[in-house]
C-alpha cells in the first residue's frame, strides 16, 4: 500500500521512517499545503498528518476528503483528551495516533484503516490457492511461497486488492513508483510478465488479463460480485 505523509515535525519525520523500514510505500512531503494536490493526483491508500496542522495553510479533513473520497485520513497527537479525540472524527478522521504508541501496534492500527477501505476486515486476500499477506508482504499459492521482488509485490497487492475491475498502466505505475521518475515502460513488462509466470502455478484460478490499449484485470474463479462493483 502507498500512503501520504505530511513530515511536518520530528514524529511525522520517525512514523515515516518506520513506515519505509516496514516497506510501506510513501509519498512525502514537508508541505503540508501540498497534501491536497498530492491526494488527488496519486494513487494512496491513507493521509497521515499531525493533528496539529489542521486549520493551517488552508489544510482541513474536508479538504483532503473531497480531493481523495477513497483514502482514509490518520491523524497523529500526543496528549489528547477525549473532547479533542471526538471531536476528529466527528469531523471525519478515521483515526488517532498516539506517537509514543508501540511500533508494531503503529502499523497494525494504520494498516487495518487503509484496508478497511477496501473492505478487507484481515490483513490476508485470499483468491483460490492464492494468499496474499499483506502485513507480512509476501504471497504463496497454496503451501508454496512466491518468490516476488519488492516492486513485484507491489504491483500485486495493488491489483489484487481491485479484483476484476480495470486497472490502467499509468495507475499502477503511478502507485508502485509515485511521484518519482518512473521506469523504461520494458521494465515494467519484465515486472508483468514475472507476476504472471509465478501465478500460472495456479493452474489458471487465478490470472492477469490484458485489455488492450486500456490496462489489466485482476481475475479468479471466485472473485465476490460485490467487488468488482465497489
Amino acid at each position: 500500500m502507498r500512503y501520504l505523509i505530511a513530515e511536518t515535525n520530528w514524529d511525522m519525520m520517525t512514523l515515516a521512517q518506520e513506515l519505509v523500514t516496514n516497506g510501506t510505500l510513501l509519498t512525502r512531503t514537508d508541505r503540508p499545503e501540498d497534501l491536497e494536490h498530492f491526494a488527488r493526483i496519486g494513487q494512496v491508500d491513507l493521509i497521515l498528518l499531525a493533528a496539529g496542522q489542521l486549520g493551517r495553510d488552508g489544510v482541513t479533513i474536508d479538504s483532503l476528503r473531497a480531493a481523495n473520497p477513497r483514502a482514509p485520513i490518520a491523524l497523529v497527537a500526543r496528549n489528547t483528551t477525549s473532547e479533542q479525540m471526538a471531536t476528529w472524527i466527528m469531523a471525519g478522521a478515521d483515526t488517532v495516533i498516539d506517537p509514543r504508541t508501540d511500533h508494531e501496534e503503529t502499523l497494525a492500527r494504520l494498516q487495518a484503516v487503509a484496508r478497511r477501505a477496501h473492505g478487507l476486515g484481515r490483513p490476508v486476500l485470499q483468491y483460490g490457492p492464492l494468499r496474499v499477506d499483506l502485513m507480512h508482504r509476501r504471497a504463496h499459492i497454496g503451501d508454496v511461497r512466491l518468490k516476488l521482488t519488492p516492486k513485484v509485490y507491489e504491483l500485486l497487492e495493488f491489483i489484487a486488492l481491485r479484483p476484476g475491475r480495470l486497472v490502467t498502466r499509468e495507475s499502477l505505475l503511478t502507485h508502485i513508483y509515485g511521484l518519482e521518475n518512473e521506469p523504461d515502460p520494458r521494465v515494467f513488462d519484465v515486472y508483468m510478465c514475472n507476476l504472471r509466470s509465478q501465478l500460472a502455478a495456479s493452474g489458471g484460478a487465478v490470472d492477469i488479463e490484458t485489455a488492450r490499449g486500456s490496462g489489466f484485470r485482476f481475475v479468479a474463479d471466485d472473485i465476490p460480485d460485490a467487488a468488482i462493483a465497489a
